[in-house]
């Protein structure tokens, strides 16, 4: 499926350029979107100093390839955390000390067309894939950790679940209340002489005495 979509076709990209159109890389900067999530991986692993420097190039890959888990897979494959040759290509931008960010994008985006991606396969077997389906093997790289964009309707719902720290909430779930619950829990409060003063305002005490503390419309 993946094949088909991108050799046919204009993707959000531009031109497919086959498999390697789709690719999570540091050599595909065509787009907006690659530039801005290779910035926020800067800042995220830069520090205060604003620059990338050679101790910090392994988690500046970590981070822009979205944590990838480094070993070996359930059906004998290895999966590293980054391309190789994407660190060997930012430890030589570094060589002379660390560099800003746009130098950075320059030479990544000066790199795009001439440096192919390095795809991040799991399987090197057809046969062991359609066998791993069939048992239902998870595989190990989500489809962030792979792809650019999402591939199927399906991925585009939670597509940028991860990329902001999970923030502190509440049961989104609980029940909340409502006028129609105010009203009946007036109504049975009433119905057994429970004071129901210290819950409303002064305007809804006023309906409440006018009204019998019923047909408030609240």
């Amino acid at each position: 499926r993946h094949t088909f979509m991108s050799t046919f076709g204009v993707t959000m990209h531009g031109p497919p350029n086959g498999q390697a159109v789709l690719t999570l890389s540091l050599f595909n900067m065509s787009h907006p979107l690659d530039r801005a999530w290779c910035k926020k991986s800067f800042d995220t692993t830069s520090g205060a100093s604003g620059k990338l420097s050679a101790a910090e190039i392994d988690a500046f890959l970590c981070c822009f390839y979205r944590a990838r888990a480094e070993g070996e897979t359930l059906s004998g494959g290895f999966v590293p955390r980054y391309p190789p040759k994407d660190a060997a290509f930012l430890r030589d931008l570094v060589a002379d000390g660390p560099v800003a960010f746009p130098t950075l994008l320059a030479a990544l985006e000066s790199a795009t067309g001439s440096e192919p991606p390095e795809p991040p396969i799991e399987y090197n077997s057809s046969s062991l894939l359609r066998e791993d389906m069939q048992r239902h093997t998870r595989r190990v790289l989500s489809p962030q950790q792979q792809f650019r964009t999402p591939q199927t309707t399906s991925q585009e719902v939670g597509w940028e679940v991860g990329i902001q720290p999970p923030a502190e909430q509440g049961n989104p779930f609980h029940i909340r209340t409502s006028a129609t619950t105010l009203q009946r829990d007036t109504e049975v409060k009433c119905a057994w002489g429970r004071s129901v003063t210290g819950e409303y305002g002064a305007y809804a005490m006023r309906q409440l005495n006018m009204e019998g503390g019923f047909g408030m419309g609240i």
